[in-house]
């Protein structure tokens, strides 16, 4: 009786690591608005749409959730940087590429949906 208490134990132990190990540690950024268009803020930095993300491909690893909403996922833009470029998405959605507000380098043959942000 003894050992299957302490097998349980160790059973629940291993599965409360492996849990622990499988979250990532997710940055909180925050929901904001500008001139007639939402924007996410993570600490000093503001980033606005750019246009549609075409290539669900391109979604780099998940780097932060906005406002707490774990379903609101912010994703790394694979081969650039997160000072400049970033993904929102819902589950199921190819999501929105979003450029940091002040960021000027911008890619041969980008241009974006939105004229105010050309």
């Amino acid at each position: 009786m003894n050992r299957m208490v302490s097998l349980f134990a160790i059973g629940i132990l291993v599965v409360s690591v492996m849990c622990a190990c499988a979250q990532q540690d997710l940055a909180d950024m925050t929901a904001g608005e500008g001139d007639g268009y939402a924007t996410i803020v993570w600490g000093d930095k503001t980033y606005v749409p750019y246009g549609a993300l075409a290539d669900y491909g391109e979604r780099g690893k998940q780097i932060g959730i906005v406002d707490g909403d774990k379903d609101n996922r912010v994703y790394e833009l694979k081969g650039y940087s997160v000072d400049e470029w970033i993904v929102n998405a819902f589950p199921h959605d190819g999501g929105m590429l979003l450029r940091e507000i002040d960021a000027t380098n911008i890619p041969d043959g980008w241009q974006s949906e939105y004229e105010w942000n050309q």
